[in-house]
């Protein structure tokens, strides 16, 4: 009898478990449900603590069972609860004060290394203007907070070194967002020049923004971030780029035109993505775009997230 309801309760687990992700990925049910997971973990160790006052006549998956209706009943009880990606990241106290960015790119400078190493801001990075982009290897500006009466934020830190035809450049804000105030935001706008080919490399606690590549010539992509909302746009550069973005419970969205072969490696807990109605097909773990062999640029990208959504948009470019 016991044996009979442990099967029982192993399989209504497994049908509540995928009813979940069902309600998850139609909208019906939060991704808070998550976070509401995490606040009420403690209630396993309760429903345990009554299975063992029964001697153990009731299986551990009908705990688990019953914890997971409970945790999806308080989700739809209590509505949306705000996740990582829809706060507003605070400032810290002090003058916000703007810094204007300028690297010179030298003639014989072939291959740029850019490097981010950025708090929680709202970011804007784009291609530089055509016209603009023959001497200039980066521009734009940064907000942030500064304590003192320097108009310099915390722990910004801008420097270049040139070996050969690299110049590799690092930017380091310690502390810079979003303010509360959608009117009245900081973060970073970052202009490359496209006469370079570039390593991407940016590292935050949490992003917001759009990162825009598609007039930019990037061949390694690296972005390391917690609880994010991004856009990665990607364009008909004919290279092949190589990418790898970890991230916490992020929304990310990925714009890759048609005619771009793509590959994506996903690792993910509790992913929801749009990549079969996209046309990406599942071949050995990965999901492949029909055109990837043939395509001239190709894009590779590996991406580790947890709990969270991965939007996929193939627009059509017009060849003319």
């Amino acid at each position: 009898m016991r044996r009979a309801f442990d099967s029982i309760s192993r399989g209504l687990l497994l049908i509540t478990i995928g009813v979940i992700f069902f309600l998850l990925n139609y909208g019906i049910l939060s991704w808070s449900f998550w976070f509401h997971v995490v606040e009420l973990w403690p209630l396993v160790l309760i429903l345990a603590g009554i299975g063992l006052l029964f001697s153990r006549k009731i299986p551990f998956s009908a705990v688990l069972l019953v914890f997971i209706l409970s945790i999806a009943g308080y989700s739809l009880a209590v509505g949306d609860k705000p996740i990582p990606w829809q706060v507003n990241i605070p400032f810290m106290s002090g003058t916000t004060v703007t810094k204007s960015l300028n690297v010179p790119l030298p003639a014989e400078v072939k291959k740029a290394q850019v490097n981010l190493k950025l708090g929680g801001s709202q970011v804007q990075v784009q291609a530089l203007d055509p016209g603009n982009s023959e001497h200039v290897l980066m521009n734009g500006n940064y907000q942030g907070k500064s304590e003192s009466s320097t108009p310099e934020p915390n722990g910004s830190e801008l420097s270049s070194q040139q070996l050969g035809d690299t110049l590799a450049v690092t930017l380091s804000t310690a502390s810079f967002g979003g303010n509360t105030n959608k009117s009245n935001r900081s973060g970073l706008a970052l202009n490359l020049s496209t006469k370079a080919h570039n390593d991407l490399d940016i590292t935050a606690g949490a992003i917001n923004g759009t990162i825009d590549l598609r007039r930019l010539p990037v061949e390694d992509l690296k972005i390391s971030t917690g609880a994010s909302n991004f856009e990665l746009q990607f364009g008909d550069t004919e290279i092949a780029t190589q990418g790898k973005i970890d991230s916490g419970a992020s929304k990310l969205t990925l714009v890759v035109p048609e005619n771009v072969g793509l590959r994506i490696g996903l690792n993910g807990v509790a992913t929801n993505t749009n990549f079969m109605g996209s046309g990406l097909l599942l071949e050995d773990k990965n999901w492949v775009s029909p055109n990837y062999t043939e395509a001239k640029t190709k894009i590779d990208l590996e991406i580790s997230t947890a709990a969270g959504t991965i939007q996929l948009d193939r627009p059509k470019i017009n060849m003319q």
